[in-house]
C-alpha cells in the first residue's frame, strides 16, 4: 500500500502547481463516460487532486482514502476553492460502503485491479472507471527496471481472461517533477527509485536526467510524460462470483 508523507505530499504539491493541466485533463477525459447528475467515488483518491477536479462534471464525488495525512491536504485545500460537492470518507474503503450505491466509481492508479473489480461490484451500480499506467519500466530508477503488474497491458488481458466487455483508450500527458534544490532531487530518487540501493544515489547520478532552468523557485525539472491506459466496464458486467473465478484463474 502507498503511504503518504509529508516530503511526498510537498513533491506532489509542486508537481501540480507545475503541471496544473494533468488531474484537469484526466477528468476532462473520465467525464466523457459521467453523467452531469451522478455520484462518483474517487476511489484511492490520495491528495484529491482528481476528486476535486471531477466534482466539475457531476453532481457530487465522494473522495475516499486510508491515508489520514493525504485526506487532511484535501481538506485544507477544499476551504481555498470553490467546491462544495465533495465528501470525503477517511477509512478502507471496503469497510465504508456507501447507503446507496454510487453512480460511477474511478479507481486512478488503484493497485489492484482485482479490488478495483471486486469492491465496484458491491458499491457502485453504474460506470467502472480504471486508469493504469502504460509504461514499461519504472520511472524514476536509475536502471532498467521493468513493470510486470498493475499495468495497462495487464488489466487488458486479465479482463479478456474473465470475459468482461470493456472499452479502452490511452492518454499522454507530462507530469514532470519541479525541484527547489539538486539535493531535493536527490531525495526524490532516493524515495521514489526501485533500485537495489537507493539511499545510494547522488547528484552526479541524476544529474544528466535534469534541465537545469532560470529559475529562482524551481531551477530543476525532470520531465516526465506519463502514459495512461483508461479502461471503462459496466458493473453489471462483473461476475458476481468475480473473487471466485479469479481465484480459479491464478491457480
Amino acid at each position: 500500500m502507498f503511504k503518504w508523507d509529508s516530503r511526498m505530499i510537498q513533491f506532489m504539491r509542486d508537481a501540480v502547481e507545475e503541471n496544473g493541466a494533468y488531474f484537469k485533463s484526466i477528468a476532462d477525459k473520465v467525464s466523457e463516460y459521467l453523467s452531469v447528475d451522478a455520484h462518483v467515488c474517487d476511489a484511492g483518491c490520495g491528495l484529491g487532486y482528481l476528486s476535486i477536479e471531477l466534482s466539475k462534471y457531476c453532481r457530487n464525488v465522494t473522495a475516499v482514502d486510508i491515508a489520514s495525512q493525504a485526506l487532511d491536504e484535501l481538506r485544507n485545500r477544499l476551504k481555498h476553492v470553490n467546491c462544495n460537492n465533495i465528501r470525503i470518507v477517511e477509512g478502507d474503503i471496503r469497510a465504508n460502503p456507501p447507503i446507496k450505491p454510487y453512480d460511477a466509481m474511478v479507481f486512478c492508479l488503484f493497485s489492484s485491479l482485482e479490488d478495483a473489480l471486486s469492491i465496484a461490484k458491491e458499491q457502485c451500480s453504474g460506470t467502472v472507471i480504471i486508469i493504469k499506467r502504460n509504461w514499461n519500466n519504472h520511472l524514476f530508477s536509475l536502471s532498467q527496471k521493468a513493470l510486470v503488474r498493475h499495468t495497462f497491458k495487464e488489466a487488458l488481458e486479465r479482463l479478456d481472461i474473465l470475459r468482461i466487455p470493456h472499452k479502452s483508450e490511452t492518454l499522454v500527458l507530462e507530469m514532470g517533477q519541479p525541484f527547489r534544490s539538486m539535493a531535493d532531487a536527490v531525495e526524490f530518487f532516493q524515495v521514489y527509485s526501485n533500485d537495489d540501493y537507493p539511499q545510494e544515489i547522488k547528484a552526479e547520478d541524476i544529474a544528466g536526467r535534469l534541465i537545469h532552468r532560470e529559475s529562482d523557485r524551481f531551477p530543476y525539472y525532470l520531465p516526465a510524460l506519463r502514459q495512461l491506459g483508461i479502461i471503462v466496464l459496466k458493473t453489471s458486467d462483473i461476475p458476481d462470483n468475480i473473487e471466485i473465478i479469479w481465484g480459479r484463474n491464478e491457480e
